[in-house]
C-alpha cells in the first residue's frame, strides 16, 4: 500500500531524512535517493516487530497542510504489509 513518506533532502555530507507520519517516531536516513523505498521498508517491519498491528495509509492532504512538516517534500512509497502484522 502507498504510504505517505517526508523527505528532507540531505546534501554531499548529510543524508536524505525520512519520516512515516503514519507511524509516529518512525523514521530513517538514506545516502542515496534509490535507497529510499527500500528503508522505509526497513524501518516499518521494525517498528511493528512487536506484533502491533499497522494501520492503512492516510489521506497525504493531511499531512500536506501540517506545519510539522514544511519544507522537504514528500513521496507515495509501497510498504508491502505482508512483511509485518497488520491491521
Amino acid at each position: 500500500m502507498l504510504y505517505p513518506v517526508h523527505i528532507e533532502p540531505g546534501d554531499a555530507t548529510h543524508a536524505h531524512g525520512i519520516t512515516v507520519p503514519d507511524f509516529p517516531g518512525c523514521f530513517s536516513a538514506a545516502d542515496d535517493w534509490s535507497e529510499i523505498p527500500g528503508k522505509v521498508q526497513e524501518v516499518a517491519e521494525a517498528h511493528f516487530a512487536d506484533g502491533e498491528p499497522m494501520p492503512g495509509p492516510s489521506d497525504l492532504q493531511r499531512w500536506v497542510e501540517s506545519r510539522q512538516y514544511e519544507g522537504g517534500f514528500w513521496l507515495l512509497v509501497d510498504i508491502d504489509r505482508s512483511r509485518g502484522s497488520i491491521d
